[in-house]
C-alpha cells in the first residue's frame, strides 16, 4: 500500500491581498490624517560649567610639625650648674628661672667692682668740691670723673655676669629636652635645655619645582593665604583639618633636594595634643596656570574625548535646546587627573562630564543634578 503525500500550494496573490487588507484596517483604525510619532527621551548626564570648579585643584604636600618658637637655651657665662628648677615637659612662663650656676665667684667679682666704683665716686666728689673752691684744676676733676665712669662700667659688667648665672625663659613654653646633667660644668652659650612655644605651631613642607612654578610671586603672604586657603592635616588625626596661614616661603631651592621650603602657621587645637615632630600635610587650593604662565581653564581629563583623527574635543551643551555638539579644544599642560585648556572654551560653557563616549552629536540631554 502506497502512502500518499499531500502537497499544499500557496496562492501568492491571495497572501499579498490578505496582508494589504490587514494593513489597511490598522491604518483606518488610526483615523484619517493621524500619524504615529515617537517621543524623544532626553539622556540624563552630569554637566559641569567651565570656570566654576573645573579650574580649581586641591594640592596636598607632606611635611612635619614644629613649634612656632623653639630655642636652645644656654648661660651667657661659664660655670657649674648648681640647680635645675625645671623638669622636662614642664610649662614655664616668660622670665621664669629655669636653672642656676654656682654664683659665688661672680658675687666676689661684683663686690670687688662695687668697692672700686665707690672709691672712684668718692674721689670724684672730693675733686668736684675742691674745684668749686678753686683748689684743683679742671683737668684733675675730669681725670677723676673718667676713673669713676670706668669703675661704674666695670661694676655693670660684673653685675650682668652675676645676673647671667640664672637662666630665664625668654618666652613662655614647654621644656622639650634637657641637654646637660646636674652639677655639670658648662661653657658660655652652651645649650642646656630646649624650650618650645606650643601655643601656636608650624607645618614645614618642601614644594617641588613643578608645583612652585604655578605660584604667583607678585602676591603678598596675606594675598596668597586668601587665594590658596591653606589647611593643615595631622596624620594621627585622620582627615581632620585646621585653618592655617602662610608664614614663610624660601626664595631659593635647596641645593640638594631642589625643593622650596614653605612654612604654614596654625593654632594648637585645644582638644588634641599636637606636638612638634608629628607628621602631617598642607592642603591648599591651587588655581592652575597654563604653559605660558597666563591663567588658564582646567578640566578633568575624563571629560575630554578624541575623534577619529586624534583631535581632542568636549561635548558642549546648548542650554537653550539642551542638545550637545562637538567642540574641538587645544590642550596645554597635563597634570594628574586634570588638563589645561589653552583654547576652545570660555568661562561658563556647559559641558558633558559623564558618559562622554556614549554621547552623539545633537543628542537631547538633561542634567541629572537638576532633575
Amino acid at each position: 500500500m502506497k502512502n500518499k503525500s499531500t502537497t499544499f500550494s500557496v496562492n501568492r496573490p491571495l497572501v499579498i491581498a490578505a496582508f494589504s487588507m490587514i494593513v489597511s484596517v490598522f491604518v483606518s483604525a488610526c483615523g484619517p490624517g493621524e500619524v504615529v510619532e515617537r517621543t524623544e527621551v532626553a539622556r540624563p548626564v552630569k554637566m559641569i560649567s567651565v570656570g566654576e570648579k573645573s579650574n580649581d585643584e586641591t594640592l596636598e604636600i607632606p611635611g612635619s610639625v614644629h613649634a612656632a618658637q623653639s630655642a636652645e637655651l644656654g648661660f651667657e657665662v661659664a660655670g657649674q650648674m648648681s640647680e635645675r628648677l625645671i623638669e622636662e615637659g614642664q610649662v614655664v612662663a616668660a622670665g621664669e628661672v629655669i636653672a642656676r650656676l654656682d654664683a659665688r665667684d661672680y658675687e666676689v667679682r661684683r663686690d670687688r667692682a662695687r668697692a672700686t666704683r665707690d672709691t672712684a665716686k668718692a674721689d670724684y666728689d672730693r675733686y668736684s668740691t675742691a674745684y668749686a673752691a678753686n683748689a684743683v684744676t679742671e683737668q684733675e676733676v675730669s681725670r677723676a670723673k673718667g676713673q669713676y665712669d670706668v669703675a661704674q662700667a666695670d661694676l655693670d659688667v660684673a653685675q650682668k655676669a652675676l645676673d647671667d648665672t640664672q637662666l630665664r625663659a625668654p618666652f613662655g613654653g614647654r621644656i622639650a629636652r634637657r641637654l646637660v646633667d646636674d652639677f655639670a660644668n658648662v661653657n658660655a652659650k652652651q645649650p642646656v635645655v630646649v624650650l618650645q612655644d606650643e601655643s601656636s605651631l608650624e607645618l614645614r613642607v618642601d614644594v617641588s619645582e613643578r608645583d612652585w612654578v604655578q605660584g604667583d610671586s607678585s602676591l603678598s603672604r596675606d594675598e596668597i593665604t586668601k587665594k590658596i586657603k591653606p589647611r593643615v592635616r595631622v596624620a594621627s588625626l585622620g582627615q581632620r583639618q585646621f585653618p592655617a596661614y602662610l608664614k614663610e616661603l624660601s626664595a631659593s631651592a635647596d641645593p640638594v633636594t631642589r625643593t622650596y621650603r614653605v612654612t604654614f602657621g596654625f593654632a594648637s587645637p585645644a582638644d588634641a595634643n599636637v606636638s612638634p615632630g608629628m607628621t602631617g600635610s598642607a592642603v591648599v587650593d591651587r588655581h592652575r596656570r597654563n604653559m605660558t604662565g597666563a591663567a588658564g581653564l582646567a578640566l578633568p581629563s575624563n571629560v575630554i574625548v578624541a575623534d577619529a583623527d586624534g583631535n581632542p574635543f568636549v561635548w558642549i551643551v546648548d542650554t537653550t535646546t539642551m542638545r550637545v555638539s562637538k567642540r574641538l579644544v587645544e590642550l596645554g599642560e597635563l597634570s594628574g587627573d586634570h588638563a589645561n585648556i589653552v583654547s576652545g572654551l570660555t568661562g561658563g560653557d556647559r559641558i558633558v562630564a559623564s558618559g562622554v563616549n556614549s554621547v552623539t552629536d545633537n543628542m537631547l540631554v538633561r542634567d541629572i543634578e537638576n532633575n
